[in-house]
């Protein structure tokens, strides 16, 4: 199977679990991916992960779960909750016999890329997006223009998920805004957040 073949089954597989479970893209967040995660009967549990690692997945005689970094902002969670669902439902025995190991983008780089593809399609299908991008009528994007799509994005969703999202509809250049600092840019137009002036004072 080509490697496009694969990522456009899994887009498939994603858009037929939301359908399942009757996922809406503006009311889907972490108290929903909790009632999946209950439903596939597979356990979270916060751990002191590597740095570089957001979550694992492993399942052994049918014991399922995932560890997560507590730290996680919400929307990396939701995504990095949702990669994992893409292994238990995909790679579930290889996972459980330690054939590949979740995380690991060097050895497996096909089924980490694969879990990504499966996750942003869950969150937000890509049919979807571009509908909504469309109706913005923008035809050059700047930096700014991805922040106030952010802030009006329905989906839970980062700016790392909006901007990989734009380059893959060629709506902006592959690496363009690599190097944006997003939060930095959405405080200069919106203004520190509230809660974060109460933890500086």
């Amino acid at each position: 199977m080509s490697r496009h073949a694969y990522y456009e089954d899994l887009k498939a597989l994603a858009r037929k679990k939301r359908n399942g479970y009757g996922v809406d893209t503006a009311a889907f967040g972490l108290r929903e991916v909790r009632r999946i995660y209950k439903a596939e009967s597979i356990r979270i549990d916060y751990w002191p992960l590597p740095y570089k690692i957001k979550a694992l997945y492993m399942c052994a005689d049918g014991d399922c779960s995932v560890a997560i970094q507590r730290s996680l902002p919400n929307e990396p969670k939701l995504f990095a909750l949702v990669h994992e669902l893409k292994h238990h439902y995909c790679d579930r025995a290889a996972l459980g016999s330690g054939v590949i190991h979740c995380g690991d983008y060097n050895a497996n780089e096909l089924i980490e890329k694969g879990a990504e593809v499966f996750a942003a399609e869950f969150i937000y299908p890509e049919r979807e997006f571009a509908e909504d991008v469309r109706a913005l009528s923008i035809t050059t994007w700047t930096p700014e223009d991805i922040v106030h799509l952010k802030r009006n994005c329905k989906a839970k969703a980062s700016y790392t998920f909006l901007r990989k999202r734009l380059e893959r509809l060629e709506l902006i250049d592959r690496g363009q805004f690599n190097s944006v600092q997003f939060r930095k840019l959405e405080e200069q137009i919106y203004g520190v957040p509230f809660y974060r002036h109460r933890s500086s004072s």
